[in-house]
């Protein structure tokens, strides 16, 4: 269920999240500095960082559970400063893993949620619970669910007022690999299907790299790049889309240079390259080993998100202490 999103289209769409030069201090710590994005209507974004990198603490200040500092957060165009009430109605939110009353059917806590909400039919408490694949279990005893339908369970509560906007923290803790697929589907529909924007933070990046659209990574309270998958993929490939491992890359690598007019990169023991021919890797293997070069392996690299992005921490790591 892939889907790109088109960059002209989101220029002449409102953001349903805008975050504009969001701080959050405590005392003279600066958990999140100064940080600014856009989430657009039904676009999937991960929000990527180590722990301690400020993620929590943003989702925090946008559902009201900590205060900000400067900066502003719009969503649906209101103010979560000044207008909290109104932007908060567009919001879903599931924090982890969610807790429900063991006791109860999942319907009968859908009720109870629906409550204390206002103004939610029983009509919808029956839609969200199909739409998170829960409606031939809907009427079972929590307490005899497994945690991936607890999960669900959460999002379903966090989907009763129709939110625009659907943020998760972490909710693929706990669960094993079916059900962080499972749970990765269901994303996708709601996003896809009926339109929701979903903010994602998570530590497993192997799923964002499968459900998201475009990741913001933060690291040290600050945003320092944000990225479509699809570009991602890109500048893999331009970093270097095939790799040579011999006993002599500096010498190959010239080599290569020379003969193919490909561009390099070594890294150990490797020769990175970015070729206009990829067909021409049995080439060069051949006229490294007529220029007594000892070839160990060679093939298409498979770059990850994982590799990506620890790339991009290393690289800005470099820059501040430069």
């Amino acid at each position: 269920m892939e889907r790109k999103i088109n960059p002209s289209q989101q220029q002449v769409t409102k953001p349903i999240l805008s975050l504009v030069n969001l701080t959050k201090r405590y005392g003279n710590r600066v958990a999140v500095n100064n940080i600014s994005l856009n989430v657009f209507p039904g676009q999937i974004m991960g929000f990527l960082g180590a722990n301690g990198a400020g993620k929590s603490t943003t989702i925090k200040m946008l559902t009201g559970l900590a205060h900000i500092t400067s900066g502003n957060a719009f969503i649906c165009g209101y103010s979560v400063k000044t207008a909290f009430e109104k932007a908060i109605k567009n919001v879903g939110a599931m924090i982890e893993t969610p807790v429900f009353y063991p006791y109860l059917s999942g319907y009968n806590n859908l009720k109870f949620f629906a409550k204390l909400s206002g103004n939610v039919s029983n009509k919808r408490i029956e839609e969200v619970a199909t739409l998170v694949g829960l409606g031939n279990r809907i009427k079972d005893k929590v307490g005899k669910y497994s945690l991936g339908m607890k999960q669900r369970l959460g999002v379903a509560q966090a989907l009763l007022n129709h939110p625009k906007l659907l943020i998760l923290d972490e909710p693929t803790n706990g669960l094993d690999a079916n059900g962080i697929r499972e749970f990765r589907m269901m994303l996708k529909q709601l996003a896809y299907k009926e339109g929701i924007s979903i903010l994602i933070s998570s530590h497993i990046l192997s799923e964002m790299e499968n459900l998201c659209d475009i990741v913001a990574i933060i690291d040290k309270g600050k945003i320092i790049q944000v990225k479509t998958m699809e570009e991602i993929k890109h500048s893999c490939l331009q970093a270097g889309s095939q790799f040579i491992k011999c006993n002599a890359p500096n010498f190959a690598g010239k080599l290569i240079m020379q003969f193919f007019k490909a561009k390099v990169k070594i890294q150990g023991n490797k020769v990175y390259i970015n070729a206009k021919n990829r067909n021409s890797l049995p080439q060069m293997i051949v006229m490294l080993t007529q220029k007594k070069v000892l070839v160990y392996a060679a093939g298409d690299v498979d770059y990850s998100l994982e590799d990506v992005f620890l790339n991009i921490i290393n690289q800005s790591h470099n820059t501040a202490i430069s």
